[in-house]
């Protein structure tokens, strides 16, 4: 991945370190200063980057842990789990106890990166830079559309499917050699039709923080036989499409407008998609390589921080940047290049620690109430990775009555 400029979180750490809240200026002030390094070092940083790819599981000295291996019952959220495997190509629903309840099951490529549960019954299952699929209740396939998916998708109230997608091309104003990934938003039909498309990076590039966005200019000479690594710009890894509830809050919640999260640039932002207009952004030198941002109905945003040594939750006000709310427990917990957070109805946040194939709830001080091991074990102790648990309220799931 790219080293941009304004990859401060190898330079100021994060907030939880310094207590201090960077604003964009001090950001950008540092932004600066990083876009001295010189080109070897850029060069150097980003083929490892590159490297930093996405694990299949972690060895686990606990491996002999399955399923729910604590249940607090009168304090846990009690309903449904939505879970996958990253290398299995089917998606579970099991209850707090751990037991099964559904099952979804279709042959692909490679195992389902991510899934989306809609009510009836139908699962829209992203396949890795390869596919999407949507499949009814009984896993028989509805449709299939090859495309260069990635990481998760949103649905809004029509229906429509907001997907993550991305284009490995030169771009002669960034490298005149080596190409660059491209972050789209490609926005489907129901029935998977194409209805628009825009692209992330440039609203990125054409906003105040394009700054984020500094070229790594002419990068060193290497050996014909080296290939030149992709220089992936922002690496976006979510979208949520705002259903315009909390528009009386402010305008940058209108419904139809999208959060997003850009792991490369550790920067989650709020974007218009009819003019690709980036309303705000938040994240440099006090996020590191998040997750899943959510906005919640308190018109605050729920953040997977990744971190550089250990991992946090940060429940974030966007309209005032305060800090309401942080999960940072000393004993720590950390997943390098996954996670994600979901604030429960109870008040509980359920967080996926997504590397090392577990799942725990805890209640707003901290108390672990529920947990939860991928009993998907492999030799050696490998616990695979859970991409996201999503707690669903048993409401939720008329097709299974």
């Amino acid at each position: 991945m790219l080293l941009v400029a304004a990859a401060v979180g190898f330079v100021a750490g994060q907030f939880d370190m310094s207590g201090h809240i960077r604003t964009v200026e001090e950001a950008r002030h540092i932004s600066l200063i990083e876009g001295t390094l010189r080109s070897n070092e850029m060069f150097d940083r980003t083929k490892q980057l590159q490297a930093l790819g996405y694990v299949d599981g972690t060895i686990d000295p606990e491996g002999e842990l399955r399923g729910v291996v604590l249940h607090d019952r009168d304090r846990a959220f009690d309903g449904v789990n939505l879970y996958n495997s990253r290398i299995r190509p089917e998606a579970r629903i099991i209850d707090n106890f751990g037991v099964e309840l559904h099952r979804w099951h279709y042959p692909t490529q490679e195992g389902w990166e991510h899934t989306e549960l809609l009510p009836g019954g139908e699962l829209l299952v992203v396949v890795n830079q390869r596919e999407l699929l949507k499949l009814d209740r009984d896993s028989q396939l509805l449709w299939r559309i090859e495309m260069p998916t990635h990481h998760d998708l949103a649905v809004d109230s029509a229906g429509d499917i907001y997907m993550l997608t991305n284009e490995k091309w030169i771009r002669p104003e960034i490298h005149p050699e080596v190409p660059i990934i491209e972050d789209h938003i490609d926005v489907l039909d129901r029935d998977g039709n194409p209805i628009r498309r825009f692209s992330i990076f440039e609203a990125i590039r054409e906003s105040d923080y394009g700054f984020l966005l500094s070229s790594p200019g002419q990068l060193p000479e290497q050996e014909a036989a080296e290939p030149r690594p992709h220089l992936d710009m922002l690496h976006t890894n979510h979208v949520q499409v705002f259903d315009g509830s909390l528009a009386h809050r402010s305008p940058l919640f209108r419904a139809g407008n999208l959060l997003i999260s850009m792991r490369t640039i550790s920067t989650i932002a709020i974007l218009d998609p009819t003019g690709a207009e980036v309303l705000w952004a938040w994240g440099p030198t006090n996020l590191y390589r998040q997750h899943h941002p959510t906005l919640l109905d308190s018109g605050t945003i729920l953040i997977f921080d990744n971190g550089w040594r250990r991992s946090q939750i940060v429940e974030l006000d966007p309209l005032t940047s305060e800090v309401v709310w942080r999960y940072a427990p000393p004993t720590g917990f950390r997943s390098r290049t996954r996670g994600s957070a979901q604030r429960l109805p109870n008040g509980n946040t359920l967080i996926t620690e997504s590397d090392r194939g577990y799942v725990f709830e805890v209640t707003p001080e901290g108390e672990t109430v529920w947990r939860f091991a991928n009993p998907d074990i492999q030799e050696n102790n490998l616990r695979i990775a859970i991409w996201r648990m999503t707690r669903l309220s048993r409401d939720q799931l008329v097709f299974l009555n």
